[in-house]
């Protein structure tokens, strides 16, 4: 696991606490971010939320047909 993982959008997520970091110049934890990406660090890629999608029907033909 990477110290950050992507977003839907252009910020991140700070792994160790949760911490969704903007993309803004300004904001101290994006310019750490930048320099830890400086240094060759890779974020882990951004993991859409299971059942978010609206082409997303397999929890609900396991509701409905009790199986895949």
């Amino acid at each position: 696991m990477a110290e950050y993982r992507l977003t839907a959008n252009d910020g991140v997520i700070r792994t160790s606490d949760g911490a969704v970091i903007p993309n803004d110049p300004n904001n101290a934890d994006w310019q750490e971010y930048q320099r830890w990406l400086a240094a060759g660090g890779v974020p882990d890629p951004y993991k859409a939320p299971i059942g978010t999608s609206q082409y997303d029907w397999g929890p609900k033909l396991v509701e409905v047909v009790g199986r895949y």
